[in-house]
């Protein structure tokens, strides 16, 4: 299938509340719309998820970001353009009160992600939302680096699986995590 036929089927099937399995920056992912509590809710039960346990959203560009997290410092900026062409990575910002996801597990902190890949750049920008991503497994269980590493509970539960990049295998198992505390890196995920 084309990529545009790709985004415009993931982008409907994100808008009507549903679960997509689709490629990222990292591994296999599962996502929803950021804002839209009943599909999160069924993200968290798909994959047997602690709602204690936070998910990351991914965003598309530094407006969005900004839009969700408020003003970014110059430090945290130069550290998120300085990694294009690193290992992705995502950051935990404090005193994020504004996201809907956020009432679910009762935090004021938000993993965001700058994704660089091009299906999830124009999948956000399309949905004109940021987006839930998490791997594409039951909690506790490794996380697909390829579309045949998922299980079969998980392609029977999800709405779309997005038929774009199925042969590749990730670089990488994961994002890296990482927390800014005045102006110094605590790495909480390698």
């Amino acid at each position: 299938m084309c990529f545009y036929k790709e985004i415009e089927k993931s982008v409907d099937i994100l808008k009507k509340g549903k679960i997509l399995l689709y490629p990222t920056d990292t591994i296999w992912g599962l996502g929803c719309d950021a804002f839209n509590i009943q599909a999160i809710k069924k993200l968290y039960q798909i994959k047997n998820r602690s709602l204690s346990k936070p998910m990351i959203i991914l965003v598309e560009n530094m407006d969005r970001l900004c839009n969700l997290v408020g003003k970014i410092s110059n430090f945290v900026g130069k550290i998120i353009i300085n990694n294009k062409k690193r290992k992705p990575i995502t950051i935990i910002y404090d005193n994020v009160s504004n996201v809907i996801f956020n009432l679910l597990n009762g935090v004021n902190t938000l993993a965001v992600r700058l994704t660089y890949d091009p299906f999830c750049v124009c999948l956000i920008k399309n949905l004109n939302k940021p987006i839930i991503s998490t791997s594409a497994n039951l909690s506790g269980f490794p996380s697909p680096k390829s579309f045949s590493d998922i299980s079969s509970f998980i392609l029977k539960k999800i709405d779309y699986a997005v038929e774009f990049r199925r042969e590749e295998i990730s670089n990488y198992s994961n994002s890296r995590i990482i927390k800014i505390v005045s102006d110094k890196i605590k790495i909480l995920r390698v």
